[in-house]
């Protein structure tokens, strides 16, 4: 059987030299054929979940303390059986914020699939952005990296660099930080 996408609706119809007519017992017409093939598909994604996590942020010398009002938070859903698909984001907050020292990372809700793990020292996951909140002008979006080595996820930014406490910018009250990510996981 084939098939045709009209370009109004970005639907699935049948070609034109093709009955719509069931033809019983071989072939019970095309709506009902449309409508199991729907079912399939659709039932690749029934199975999804959300969940909320607090991703750890960390520093690979001495790590950042939040201030006031400052916050972790991430949410993910799983596409079951093996997908994961995530946003997290970090504020540092005001008085007491103390940005830490070294290459910072965050935690992910859910291990990568081991596959992955016998790939060189990191892969890429996702993309990510750091706001400068004193200077937008040294903002910059990232790609994000998964580090084998120290199970951390990691801002690398376009000149090559890592985001530590310096570096695209120093850290200070108010900044921010958000991302996203897609992996592959063992199925639960």
């Amino acid at each position: 059987m084939g098939t045709t996408v009209t370009t109004n609706l970005a639907l699935i119809k049948p070609d034109s030299n093709e009955s719509i007519k069931a033809n019983m017992p071989t072939f019970p017409g095309w709506a009902v054929q449309n409508g199991l093939n729907c079912d399939k598909l659709d039932s690749l994604f029934r199975h999804t979940s959300t969940h909320t996590w607090t991703p750890t942020w960390t520093a690979d010398t001495t790590n950042p303390t939040l201030g006031a009002g400052g916050f972790t938070d991430g949410k993910y859903i799983r596409l079951y059986p093996r997908l994961v698909i995530g946003y997290f984001r970090l504020f540092t907050g005001v008085a007491g914020f103390a940005a830490g020292s070294g290459l910072y990372g965050f935690s992910l809700p859910v291990a990568p699939d081991p596959a992955l793990l016998t790939m060189n020292d990191s892969f890429i996951l996702g993309r990510g952005y750091i706001h400068d909140n004193d200077a937008a002008a040294t903002s910059t979006a990232s790609v994000l990296i998964y580090r084998i080595a120290d199970n951390t996820l990691v801002f690398r930014g376009h000149a090559g660099d890592y985001w530590r406490n310096t570096s695209p910018m120093t850290l200070s009250q108010s900044d921010r930080a958000s991302g996203y990510f897609i992996y592959p996981t063992v199925a639960p």
